[in-house]
């Protein structure tokens, strides 16, 4: 479904991402691991339009979206789901989900349905409706971020560190909504640094180091400890 292929991101004149390629297929789980600063976030938000890539290409289903403004890659069919959740915390939650629709060309009532939807996947977040999302709980900032993605009715949702900053139980919450969502068809390519947590739900995954992928697989093809040791300390001395 997505495809990148050897992307260049820039800033200024310190190259961030040396010739990444990775793909993430329809229906699946794919995971992007790597230490801080090694280019995860700046992978995500040069796939959502948010940084212009200099060099390379992305593509959704054949379609390249490599030049694309924000604005358009989201009614193309990719949302981000970005890390720390900034939503929009002088916002009530229900202004927030409806913002999550802003590039879709959608009836009143087809987002009010949507909307809907969204609570009855999250009642905690219809219970707080009327609240302002800054007054939220971590936990419960991470579903309104989840949903205000959703309902850009996405054909791919990227996951940017979703369980960072969140108590233990949360987390185990935040990778059974993942889990529940993937089983319902939502493609899903995800940034974590909870490798095992990722590990345990992720279809592919990939390494990420200095800008460039250095390692992939499938779960339970390798030693989780030896994927988890490549992904924050290197490939082990021989």
């Amino acid at each position: 479904m997505l495809s990148i292929r050897n992307l260049v991101t820039s800033y200024g004149n310190i190259e961030a991402l040396r010739g990444v390629s990775l793909d993430a297929a329809q229906g699946e789980i794919t995971c992007l691991l790597g230490p801080n600063g090694a280019g995860k976030t700046t992978t995500m938000f040069t796939v959502a339009g948010i940084i212009s890539a200099k060099s390379g290409s992305v593509t959704l289903d054949g379609e390249d979206m490599t030049r694309l403004p924000a604005v358009k890659v989201v009614s193309r069919g990719i949302a981000l789901v970005p890390e720390n959740r900034l939503v929009f915390p002088y916002m009530d939650v229900e202004e927030n989900l409806r913002a999550g629709a802003y590039a879709r060309q959608a009836s009143k009532a087809e987002i009010s349905d949507d909307v809907a939807a969204v609570f009855r996947r999250f009642p905690r977040l219809e219970e707080r409706k009327g609240q302002l999302a800054g007054t939220l709980s971590g936990g419960e900032q991470q579903m309104l971020a989840i949903g205000r993605g959703l309902m850009a009715r996405p054909r791919i949702l990227l996951m940017d560190e979703p369980s960072v900053g969140l108590a233990p139980l949360v987390v185990e919450e935040i990778f059974g909504i993942i889990r529940e969502l993937n089983a319902e068809g939502v493609t899903i390519l995800l940034v974590e640094q909870n490798a095992r947590m990722a590990l345990r739900v992720a279809h592919k995954f990939y390494l990420i180091e200095g800008g460039e992928i250095t390692f992939s697989g499938i779960p339970g093809e390798f030693d989780e400890d030896e994927v988890i040791h490549r992904a924050y300390l290197g490939a082990r001395k021989e």
